[in-house]
Formats: C-alpha cells, structure tokens, sequence
C-alpha cells in the first residue's frame, strides 16, 4: 500500500525523482514546481557506483529528503543490458523504500524529447544493430510515439514518410555512413551527433503522464529490452 500524496501534473507540490543509465551515458534528476535540476556524465561503465552519490548529491542540494518524492521514474530502454538491470533495481529499491510509486519511461522517448517535431530516435544496440522509435515532439516537449520501438541493422531502418525529419542518438554516432546513405533521399534531414537520453527528460515526461495510469508499483517496474536474445549481446 503506497502512502501517496494527491497531486496532480499541473501541482507546484510534485515532487519526482528520474534516472537514466541506458547508455554510456547516466543521470538522475529531480523535478520540483515545475523545474528540473540534472546531475550528468558520460561513463561508459561503472553506473551502479555513480548513481547513488549522484542521487544523494542532488537531493542534498536541493534540499530535499527522499521521503519527499511523489513519484520515482527511470529510463526503461532499449538499452544496455548491464545498465537496465541497474537502473531498475536501484529506482525498484529507493521507491520501495518510501513506497512510492514509479513511472517506467522509454529512453528513446527521453532521447526524442530534446527536439521538436518529427525525430527518429536511435540507441546503439551493438552487435551491428541500432533500437529506434519515430516520435512526433510537441513544443512542450512530450514525445508522442508513432509505431513501436524495434531494433534493426542499419540498412533495414524503415524511412518515415515526412517532410521533415532530426536524427539523433547513438545508434546515429555508430553508424553514419550506412544510415546517411539510406535517409539521404529527399528530405530535410537534421543529423544531431553526440545526444544521449537525459533523466531530466525521463523526469518530464513521467510528472506529464502522471494520471495516465502509467505509474505502477516498484516491482512492477521492469525494463523494456527489445531485443529478445540479450544474453547475446557482446562487451557489457
């Protein structure tokens, strides 16, 4: 039984606590009245001994207790297997805590959200293979999905029939070349190199869809894989 305060989206009272550690990349933010603090780096390994500190860190200088949180959030994936598992089990055991509940958020959506309009968000999935989503970004920022998320080789990454179209993440950083080659084909195309899912998104996104019936119980919360044959996937 959670002891859940009534808030809602618009509330300057919601608190929420966001991590993301899909990728190389891995960050925690905390939503407060409408504004978002970040804490981010770039790591390539070694989440599950960042994430706490950083966690801590950031409610210390917010000046906030993890009692106070409303609602925790987590990039779900696709992603890193290693880095999923941590994300999980580290957002599972902090809400548990002060039985709250959590919010599972796509990473490709969080990925999305740092553009607008029509964006193709790309995850290196490794073994040549890229996870992808093409969601349609309002100027609020909130992603809207437009078919569902699938991992793909490069080549066989199904063209969007738009005017207008941004790129970004690091399945695009990977594999350039072959995805220039295949989307160079008449539209106004934006390649944004160097862009990771942010948990200051993962954090929006989550207070957004709070009376959504996307929150679910810690345990509940499980990450999105994708990829069936994960224990496949070579170098994490």
């Amino acid at each position: 039984m959670f002891t859940r305060r009534v808030v809602s989206p618009e509330s300057s009272q919601l608190t929420v606590l966001a991590l993301d550690s899909a990728t190389e990349a891995c960050s925690v933010a905390l939503y407060r009245d409408g504004d978002v603090h970040e804490d981010f780096t770039v790591i390539e390994r070694g989440h599950a001994e960042h994430l706490l500190p950083m966690i801590d860190s950031l409610l210390k200088k917010s000046g906030i207790r993890l009692f106070d949180v409303d609602l925790f959030a987590f990039g779900a994936g696709p992603g890193s297997f290693t880095g999923l598992r941590i994300g999980v089990a580290m957002i599972q055991g902090l809400a548990m805590s002060v039985d709250r509940p959590v919010t599972p958020v796509s990473s490709l959506a969080a990925l999305a959200a740092r553009r607008t309009g029509d964006v193709l968000a790309m995850i290196d999935a490794r073994m040549g293979q890229v996870y992808h989503g093409l969601f349609s970004v309002g100027k609020q920022g909130q992603p809207v999905p437009v078919g569902e998320e699938v991992v793909n080789n490069p080549a066989d990454v199904p063209v969007p029939e738009v005017e207008r179209l941004t790129i970004l993440g690091s399945g695009w950083d990977s594999y350039a070349d072959a995805l220039h080659d295949r989307f160079d084909a008449g539209l106004q195309l934006e390649f944004v190199a160097g862009e990771y899912p942010h948990a200051a998104d993962v954090a929006r996104i989550a207070a957004h869809e709070l009376n959504r019936g996307r929150a679910v119980e810690p345990g509940q919360a499980l990450p999105h894989y994708v990829r069936n044959n994960v224990a496949r996937k070579m170098g994490e």
